[in-house]
């Protein structure tokens, strides 16, 4: 089970124009790219029935990984959503964040109302005046949770903004304002942040923002360490600082944080079925398969081939 360290490296957003808004693998889906046949824009709203009306049932219900964010909105019935392997319920009120590069699938539902909305990369820097981070850190003060209850009937601030928000993306092309959405969008998230099930003293803190460095720097190196003192060295903390912010954030230890981000890539790659496991286990950073067998086995319970069997049964 071991791994070499290496030089770690800091993140670089991504800056690529979105591509194409459809599978990538004819045989199974691997990503989905972001495009937006409606509009020449990074952002997309669509009502769940036509949504649900209009995407073939068999897409919908396999497990893919997006390129982009995608937020489910519920005004009315109930239903589930996975996320990264789990099967979350939801009702009427709740918001389902997928993140960037998450893996998710819908089960089809003819009853539940609301809509989705698509938000591309780009969106967060390309319009003036308008930045992502508000989004990003509403997702972060979620603490990993997907799912999440907000007050949202006709009457509610978040509810008339994401109607304002749909209406003027119906409008015709010639009259579609992107800056009027992205200011209106803004508003939306920041009227769903004092229903946040968190206490905001947290994200007003050094914790949060050691939090979200430490987070940053995981994503780009956890296949070359996942030692908790690199990243400590890297930050200029201590092992015990990133500790403390990790647990005030995400309610778990800088180490469980890191192993949980390296088996959920593990179960990604094993999801879509097209690497063997030793070329899974370079591409992680181990030395050998059986480590990385090992590793997966411990912390989840189960071997990699009885993850892949289980995932192909669906």
């Amino acid at each position: 089970m071991n791994m070499t360290s290496r030089t770690l490296s800091p993140a670089h957003p991504e800056t690529s124009k979105p591509l194409c808004y459809n599978m990538v693998d004819t045989d199974m889906i691997n990503r989905i790219n972001y495009k937006n046949d409606k509009r020449d824009s990074d952002f997309e709203i669509i009502d769940l029935p036509t949504f649900f009306t209009t995407r073939p049932k068999s897409l919908l219900e396999k497990d893919f990984r997006l390129n982009f964010w995608s937020i489910i909105y519920i005004t009315e019935g109930s239903g589930h959503h996975f996320v990264d392997f789990i099967r979350y319920p939801y009702k009427k009120g709740d918001i389902i964040f997928v993140q960037k590069n998450q893996v998710h699938h819908f089960e089809v539902n003819q009853i539940v109302k609301g809509w989705l909305i698509h938000l591309n990369e780009p969106f967060f820097y390309r319009i003036k005046g308008f930045k992502g981070d508000i989004f990003l850190d509403l997702v972060d003060q979620a603490a990993g949770i997907p799912v999440l209850p907000f007050k949202n009937g006709p009457d509610t601030t978040n509810r008339i903004l994401i109607d304002l928000i749909h209406r003027e993306y119906e409008q015709n092309v010639n009259s579609f304002d992107i800056e009027l959405i992205a200011s209106l969008f803004r508003s939306f998230i920041l009227s769903l942040r004092p229903q946040l099930p968190v206490k905001k003293e947290i994200f007003q803190s050094k914790d949060y923002e050691n939090f979200k460095t430490f987070r940053t720097l995981v994503e780009t190196n956890y296949t070359t360490t996942r030692n908790v003192e690199d990243y400590a060295n890297r930050m200029n903390l201590s092992r015990k600082t990133i500790n403390q912010a990790t647990r005030n954030v995400a309610g778990l230890s800088a180490k469980q944080f890191i192993i949980n981000r390296i088996t959920l890539e593990i179960k990604r790659h094993l999801s879509l079925g097209e690497l063997m496991n030793y070329e899974i286990a370079d591409l992680m950073g181990f030395d050998e398969p059986a480590n990385m067998s090992k590793f997966f086995m411990r912390y989840e319970g189960l071997s990699p081939k009885d993850f892949r069997d289980d995932v192909q049964k669906r």
